[in-house]
């Protein structure tokens, strides 16, 4: 029996070794298995210019395709040129190349380009981010072609770009730059965060290596074209929405900075209600300095959305800087007290009295938390040498009056309408403990102020006001007038603005996303118009489909074009219109509405209120 078996198994493997000779011999007498193929199609724009077949593992054919009008300028991988196809790369798959021209001839440009930017550099301190655009931050335009120019000293951490006017149009930032090194490789420039849109053309330039610098802006006005599939494109706005693959901007290291800089750091909040998203910078925003140690208590609301944003100072120059404290900046323990936005924007999870301490050598931000310490009742009462009849600084306070009266009880506004201020006058504003008839006497229990509030509190003074000068903040009227005072009790802000009989006084501008792109640029298009009664302003908007807008309004008083107005987001939501709902967001100060139709937007004189009311579409 064993035998048998071993018969057996000597049969099977020979017959399993002669299969495997003849299955060999039949891989022999086989051809090699064919070279796989791929497509390489060639664009301009949509339209196929040619296709080619091109063997795994070889290249595609680089070709120069003709234009009638047009130069070629090269092939690109991406339909919007974003970076160049790569004719040394083995193909392994099938691939697209876009074809970029330049127009035959060019119109000379007849724009004026500036630099615009924040950081330690006394031009871009100087600049605050496009606050000033003047001859200092002009660049130069060459006479026979289309060639801006700019020199300037640049310290690590700048951070700018080159835009047309105050309303960042034709922003070139990073994404136009030819190189980011020097030919050494050394890292000259990065790309950073940015006031406008966070695309690669629009990204601002940071500086990594100071020196000098000069900057070659070269334009081809005839290639510009518009971003138009943005969510916030509007035609009226596309200028914001300018782009040009083909302008470029290049530079060259001249050297050293010119001198060193010692550069002084503070940091202030900034926050949707604490200062309604502007730069304020007094007593009640900045954080104390000790050796290098920040520190700032101030009250906060719940869901108050904040961050904090640095003020540099260089010898008598102040601007801008490019700091920010953020929730990446938080201890582990400090979460306990603050959440945080994407934007990584800190967020108060309850309102009370908030201690935070950021250490520079550190960067690290540690807050505290007291439930307990709450704002304290309190009066407000306009102090000065501003009457007629009244001695000065004296007869103002705990005077009828003179008292700011709260527009809404609880609301935390309070104000003041048709006062009379004389030119060249002083004027304040003082608190004291609510129902205080005297001042007391300092330093004891009796005393019963508060605190006063001067002009680093005003917001947009304009040409009307100013500091009293030399040390002195005091509010210096320059314009004798009549005026409205407004201060906010929470946010520490005063607006003062000229009192007018008429009911259609104001300007009023609805400013947002995916109606202006956050900019009205003082269009008739976006102001509102007053009601035949006189008693309102009225704003029709569309709501397009699939589109969500997001916006505030600004209130200016009438023909001013400057600044940035008295905000009206969510807080002025009023109670009678039958669309309020569907304006009222989740979160944020910004007024926001998903859903499709048109409604009228009515500011009220009486009230300041503002509802929304749905429209017949038709």
């Amino acid at each position: 029996m064993k035998k048998a078996i071993k018969w057996v198994g000597f049969f099977v493997v020979a017959v399993v070794c002669m299969l495997s000779i003849a299955v060999l011999s039949a891989c022999d007498d086989n051809e090699t298995p064919e070279t796989k193929e791929y497509t390489v199609t060639y664009y301009d724009g949509t339209t196929v210019l040619d296709k080619q077949t091109v063997k795994e593992g070889e290249k595609a054919t680089r070709w120069v395709p003709t234009k009638q009008d047009y130069v070629f300028v090269e092939w690109f991988a991406t339909p919007n040129f974003g970076h160049k196809f790569d004719f040394d790369q083995a193909i392994t798959e099938d691939k697209s190349a876009f074809a970029q021209w330049t127009s035959a001839e060019q119109t000379a440009d007849t724009r004026e380009y500036y630099i615009v930017g924040g950081g330690t550099s006394p031009i871009l301190m100087s600049s605050n981010w496009g606050k000033v655009f003047d001859e200092t931050t002009r660049m130069t335009k060459a006479a026979d072609k289309n060639e801006y120019t700019y020199t300037l000293d640049l310290q690590v951490g700048d951070l700018f770009q080159f835009a047309i006017n105050e309303s960042w149009h034709n922003q070139r930032g990073v994404g136009y730059m030819t190189s980011l090194t020097l030919p050494d490789g050394t890292e000259a420039f990065s790309g950073a965060g940015t006031i406008g849109d966070n695309s690669a053309y629009r990204l601002n330039i940071k500086c990594e290596l100071a020196g000098n610098y000069t900057f070659t802006l070269t334009t081809h006005p005839d290639d510009d074209t518009y971003e138009t599939t943005h969510p916030s494109y509007t035609e009226a706005g596309k200028e914001a929405f300018n782009i040009n693959s083909l302008d470029k901007i290049s530079w060259v290291r001249n050297g050293d900075a010119s001198a060193p800089v010692v550069v002084v750091t503070d940091y202030y909040i900034k926050g949707s209600g604490i200062t309604n998203w502007k730069d304020m910078y007094n007593a009640a925003t900045k954080m104390n300095n000790d050796n290098g140690v920040y520190t700032l208590t101030v009250y906060l609301k719940e869901n108050e959305e904040f961050m904090f944003t640095s003020l540099n100072t260089i010898g008598t120059e102040v601007g801008t800087g490019t700091e920010y404290l953020r929730a990446s900046n938080l201890d582990e323990a400090s979460k306990a007290y603050i959440d945080q936005k994407p934007s990584l924007n800190m967020v108060a999870k309850a309102s009370g009295s908030y201690t935070f301490t950021y250490t520079k050598s550190t960067q690290v931000l540690s807050v505290t938390f007291d439930a307990t310490q709450t704002p304290v009742p309190t009066d407000y009462y306009i102090d000065g040498t501003f009457a007629e009849g009244l001695e000065n600084w004296k007869d103002y306070c705990f005077n009828p009056d003179f008292k700011l009266v709260e527009t809404e009880e609880g609301s935390g506004i309070f104000e003041i309408k048709n006062v009379a201020l004389k030119a060249n006058s002083e004027i304040i504003i003082q608190a004291f403990k609510a129902g205080s008839t005297t001042r007391g006497e300092y330093g004891t229990e009796s005393y019963n102020g508060l605190g006063s509030y001067n002009y680093t509190y005003l917001y947009n003074g304009g040409t009307a006001f100013s500091a009293v000068g030399d040390g002195n903040n005091n509010i210096k009227v320059l314009t004798a007038g009549n005026y409205d005072i407004t201060f906010d009790s929470y946010a520490k802000m005063i607006t003062m603005v000229a009192h007018i009989e008429s009911a259609d006084n104001l300007d009023i501008y609805i400013k947002g996303l995916n109606i202006n792109s956050w900019s009205h640029g003082w269009s008739a298009e976006y102001r509102f118009t007053i009601s035949e009664d006189e008693t309102q302003y009225e704003y029709v908007l569309t709501v397009e489909e699939g589109k969500k807008v997001e916006f505030g309004c600004e209130k200016h008083p009438k023909g001013e074009k400057e600044g940035y107005g008295d905000y009206l987001g969510v807080s002025a939501m009023g109670t009678s219109g039958d669309a309020n709902d569907k304006f009222t967001p989740e979160a944020g100060t910004n007024f926001t509405c998903s859903v499709a139709g048109k409604y009228k937007v009515v500011y009220v004189i009486a009230t300041g209120e503002i509802n929304f009311y749905a429209l017949p579409n038709a």
